[in-house]
């Protein structure tokens, strides 16, 4: 039995629907659920120093003169 040319049409548009709802799905699904990874490793962490160093702004202010 042969099929006519618009339900070939129809079964390619069904199955690409399909592939691309997929892929869209799965890729908010990865996004949402993704794990945050630390920006910083805890040995640079332990590097950082958390107060102002105003030698450098003395620096800046040189430069820019």
């Amino acid at each position: 039995m042969k099929r006519n040319s618009s339900q070939e049409i129809f079964i390619i548009a069904v199955f690409t629907l399909t592939v691309v709802s997929l892929w869209v799905y799965l890729s908010i699904n990865k996004a949402l659920h993704k794990e945050d990874q630390p920006v910083l490793s805890p040995q640079q962490t332990k590097v950082l120093n958390p107060t102002l160093d105003e030698e450098v702004f003395q620096e800046l202010q040189k430069r820019k003169s």
